[in-house]
């Protein structure tokens, strides 16, 4: 069975009423069910059409497909995040150091090396980590 314009909009329209909401998670989807419709000898698109929305899992499902979708793209995000924090806090740290034993020692620029290790950890560092405790709560909350 070829799928006509008219039904490809219709699957997109029953996909976005289903919650998903990604754009590229819908295109997926769209392609899979018209795939599954295609494929099939029989004439009948609302038969077809209900038996791969079952093959999918039904309605739940593609709000379940979304959520992962969104929590995937949620890590990925968490994870570099981490990783920048983690590195501007070594840096802080490691400046810190530094700039303690210039100190101990009296050597010269010590006091700019404590001002550029302040501002680095209240400018950059604390922003950083707070923000990504905000952005794990709120993502916690919906």
């Amino acid at each position: 069975m070829i799928v006509s314009d008219q039904q490809i909009d219709y699957i997109k329209q029953s996909l976005i009423l289903y919650g998903v909401t990604s754009k590229d998670l819908r295109e997926d989807l769209l392609d899979h069910i018209c795939t599954y419709i295609e494929t099939d000898n029989s004439s009948d698109f609302d038969t077809l059409y209900q038996q791969a929305l079952q093959k999918f899992g039904g309605y739940a499902n593609f709000q379940n497909l979304q959520r992962e979708s969104n929590f995937q793209k949620f890590s990925k995000a968490q994870i570099t995040l981490n990783k920048l924090k983690f590195t501007v806090g070594f840096t802080t740290t490691l400046l810190l150091i530094v700039s303690l034993i210039f100190k101990m020692m009296h050597w010269p620029y010590a006091n700019v090396l404590l001002i550029c290790t302040a501002a680095l950890f209240t400018l950059i560092t604390l922003p950083i980590h707070y923000y990504t405790k905000y952005k794990k709560s709120t993502y916690q909350l919906s």
